[in-house]
C-alpha cells in the first residue's frame, strides 16, 4: 500500500527544549492511524508541522508523495483537520457554519450535499439550530463535518474525544469508523487514550518526549516479535 504520510527524522526545537526528536513514521492510504502519547509527548507539535502551522527544525515530511515544503498549497487542499477544539461560529446554525467553511475553502457545495454531511455526522435534525445550543459532542461532530466540506483524502484530528462524555466519545468513534470504512478516508488520530485507539485504529505509534517508543499494527502491537521499533 502507498504511504499517504511519510515522516523522516523529524525534529522540532523550541529554544533549549526538543519537542519532537528524530521522529519517523508512515501512514498507509486507507488506514486509521493512531498517534498515541501523554500530554506533552509531542503529538500536537508534530501535527502542526504536518499542517505547516510551524516549521520543523530538521527532517522531511511527504504527504500524497509530495514534499510538503515544496508543494504546500497543493497538498493542503487535500487535507481536512481539527486541531484541539473546532473553530465554530456559535451564533450561526450548523448549516450556516458549513456554508461558511465551504466558501472559505473555495469550493462550491450544494445545499443537498451540505445536508448529507450533517446527516453523516448525525446532526441533520439540528441543521437549523444555532451552535451555541449544541453539546460539546455535537460541536465536535460538526467540527469534523466542516473539515470535510472540500472532500479531503486525508483527515487529521488532534484529540477529537478530549473533554467528551462517554456518549460523545462513542459518537465520535462511530463517525471515525464510518469515514474509514464507508467513505474510504485515511485518518490520523492523536489521542492519549490507548483503549480508545485499540477500538478504531489499524496501526499506531506511541511517542514519549518527542521520540518513538513503538509502532505497529494494532493487532500485533503487544507482540514483541511483530512490532517495529
Amino acid at each position: 500500500m502507498n504511504a499517504i504520510i511519510r515522516v523522516k527524522n523529524l525534529t522540532k526545537n523550541f529554544g533549549d527544549i526538543r519537542a519532537v526528536d528524530n521522529l519517523s513514521f508512515a501512514v498507509e492510504t486507507g488506514q486509521v492511524y493512531g498517534f498515541l502519547g501523554q500530554n506533552g509527548a509531542g503529538k500536537s507539535t508534530t501535527i502542526r508541522m504536518l499542517l505547516t502551522l510551524i516549521t520543523p527544525t530538521s527532517g522531511e515530511i511527504e504527504l500524497f508523495g509530495l514534499n510538503l515544503s515544496k508543494h504546500r498549497k497543493e497538498i493542503l487542499r487535500q487535507v481536512g483537520a481539527i486541531i484541539e477544539r473546532p473553530d465554530l461560529y456559535k451564533y450561526l446554525t450548523a448549516l450556516e457554519n458549513l456554508r461558511l467553511f465551504a466558501a472559505m475553502s473555495g469550493v462550491k457545495v450544494s445545499e443537498k450535499k451540505l445536508m448529507e454531511q450533517l446527516e453523516m455526522v448525525g446532526l441533520a435534525h439540528r441543521a437549523h439550530s444555532k451552535v451555541k445550543t449544541y453539546s460539546q459532542g455535537m460541536k465536535q461532530r460538526l467540527g469534523i463535518a466542516t473539515a470535510l466540506v472540500h472532500d479531503p483524502g486525508l483527515i487529521i484530528l488532534d484529540e477529537p474525544t478530549n473533554g467528551l462524555d462517554p456518549q460523545g466519545i462513542a459518537d465520535v468513534r462511530n463517525l471515525i469508523l464510518l469515514l474509514s470504512k464507508a467513505r474510504k478516508k485515511t485518518l490520523l488520530i492523536s489521542s492519549h487514550l490507548l483503549t480508545e485507539m485499540e477500538l478504531i485504529a489499524d496501526s499506531m505509534i506511541i511517542i514519549d518526549k518527542g521520540k518513538k517508543l513503538v509502532e505497529g499494527k494494532v493487532n500485533e502491537l503487544f507482540d514483541p516479535a511483530e512490532t517495529i521499533v
